[in-house]
């Protein structure tokens, strides 16, 4: 599977388990980005290039993105770390 359609099943699945339309964004340039944009019409995700080169750091993304959505804003590290250990 090729970095695109990856990208795409991940935000398909982020639409499934969160039920609203997202976007999401890949950064090049900072391989380990994880934030989410909350302000507009609908939540805008931009992870940083690992998420196509360690399954790891895709699935904690997801599940950072989902937590974050839920909330209706963007978790702390601390919450998410929270979040991960009762998981």
């Amino acid at each position: 599977m090729d970095d695109t359609e990856f990208l795409r099943r991940m935000e398909d699945k982020i639409r499934r388990l969160t039920g609203r339309e997202v976007v999401l964004r890949l950064d090049e340039t900072e391989s380990d980005q994880m934030s989410i944009d909350l302000n507009g019409p609908g939540p805008v995700i931009t992870l940083g290039s690992y998420a196509v080169r360690y399954s790891g750091f895709a699935r904690m993304a997801l599940e950072y993105a989902v937590a974050s959505i839920r909330e209706g804003r963007e978790i702390s590290q601390l919450e998410f770390h929270m979040l991960l250990s009762r998981n």
